[in-house]
């Protein structure tokens, strides 16, 4: 016996993505964790204006939101804990005035609108079925805040509501004159809180109802994130100390998986290039004044002006500001 192991190999896409396309990631932790590799990486990529989303639902009125220009208003606030919340973002953009919380959540929608009108690709990461509907506010919530229980119902939505919601999605785009192709990918992040039983359930119910609009939609597609870490990396060594989430490893492992995917060669080897400069710009010198730092500031320079001759489309500019600080 010479297997120790299920190997999920890469699927094929009929499209690619590079430095030149425009990606936009929503959703669970996957979205979260691969965008901000697609960003170091300095690909164009927008993740999560909302923060990171979980159910369908929320997913979906994100969405509409953006696209739909809504801002928020302040009546769709609520104070919790001396901060003005929305039952529809992340804890980040809470604040201590409305003021601030409108302003940080609607500066993000209208950005998250433009990035989605303009993208190649949208990514959608769908962690669970489960929803939490606020009783006063008569609302299905992103989150809850740390809201008492008593003030939500919590339900399990049926494939039924988890097709409609997703089967809307590559109809809106297509109403508002969007060619972006959607990926969906399901998070292999076990939400134990619901228990064994009712986490399995609620991801068979996401990702049946995925597959029924792949198989609907030209423009729809899946990528097996949870099966990479479910069938593929099946060891508890690839979890992180709470035994719910994947490692850093784990994390590196579908990445890898992902550019098999996604990028083509030339993308490959532009990511390389651009990681050693960012690594590069992560090392903080003992001696910034010494001839041989001085010497690793000018050879990271020359990297970053021969990148950007070689490929307009990257943004260094962060990495080009620091190094161009340590100068003397």
């Amino acid at each position: 016996m010479d297997k120790f192991r299920t190997i999920i190999s890469a699927p094929e896409y009929p499209f690619s993505i590079s430095h030149s396309s425009k990606v936009v990631l929503l959703g669970s932790c996957f979205a979260q964790n691969i965008g901000d590799l697609l960003l170091e990486a300095k690909l164009s990529t927008s993740v999560n204006p909302f923060g990171i989303l979980f159910n369908p639902f929320s997913v979906m009125n994100a969405l509409e939101r953006m696209l739909n220009n809504r801002p928020y208003l302040e009546s769709e606030l609520i104070e919790v804990s001396d901060h003005f919340v929305s039952l529809d973002h992340h804890g980040r953009f809470n604040q201590r005035t409305a003021a601030a919380t409108l302003q940080g959540i609607n500066e993000e929608l209208e950005n998250g609108r433009q990035r989605l009108l303009e993208a190649d690709v949208v990514f959608i990461t769908l962690g669970s079925a489960w929803v939490y509907h606020h009783k006063t506010m008569d609302h299905t919530v992103a989150n809850c805040h740390k809201i008492p229980n008593k003030e939500f119902e919590k339900r399990l939505l049926s494939f039924q509501d988890v097709h409609l919601i997703l089967r809307h999605i590559p109809a809106f785009f297509a109403a508002k004159k969007m060619t972006a192709n959607i990926v969906f990918t399901v998070s292999p992040v076990r939400h134990w809180k619901d228990g064994p039983i009712q986490n399995q359930r609620s991801k068979s119910i996401l990702n049946t109802a995925i597959h029924e609009v792949v198989d609907e939609f030209d423009s729809c597609h899946y990528f097996p994130s949870y099966e990479f870490m479910i069938d593929d990396l099946r060891d508890y060594r690839f979890y992180g100390a709470d035994m719910l989430h994947p490692s850093a490893p784990a994390i590196d492992y579908v990445w890898e998986k992902f550019q098999d995917s996604f990028f083509s060669d030339e993308t490959r080897i532009i990511c390389k290039e651009v990681q050693a400069v960012v690594e590069a710009s992560k090392h903080r010198p003992m001696d910034p004044e010494s001839n041989s730092f001085q010497r690793f500031v000018r050879k990271q320079l020359d990297l970053i002006d021969g990148l950007e001759v070689k490929f307009p489309q990257l943004d260094m500019a962060e990495e080009r500001a620091l190094f161009e600080s340590y100068r003397m």
